[in-house]
C-alpha cells in the first residue's frame, strides 16, 4: 500500500500564477472571474495558545475542502511541468 500526503502541495499554488495559467488554457472568462473573486483579498489569521494573530493576506494555496481545489491544483501542476 502506498500513501501520498499532498496537503502541503496544495499550499504552494500561487494565486497569480494560477490565474495566468487558467487564462493561457482558454478557460472561460466568467469562470476566471469567479475564481479571482473567490481568492482575491483572501485573509487569514493564526490562533496559537488561545491568542489570535493579526490577519494577513493569503497569496498561495487552494482552499482546503473546496470542491474546485483538486481541479485547480491539477491544472496548476500540469501546466508547471510543460
Amino acid at each position: 500500500m502506498t500513501a501520498l500526503d499532498a496537503s502541503r502541495a496544495f499550499d504552494l499554488v500561487n494565486h497569480n500564477t494560477l490565474i495566468n495559467k487558467l487564462v493561457s488554457r482558454n478557460v472561460p472568462l466568467c469562470v476566471i472571474h469567479v475564481i479571482v473573486n473567490w481568492y482575491d483579498k483572501l485573509r487569514s489569521a493564526v490562533r496559537w495558545n488561545g491568542i489570535l494573530s493579526n490577519d494577513f493576506t493569503v497569496q498561495c494555496g487552494v482552499r482546503q475542502g473546496g470542491v474546485l481545489s483538486p481541479m485547480l491544483f491539477n491544472l496548476y501542476r500540469v501546466a508547471q511541468k510543460k
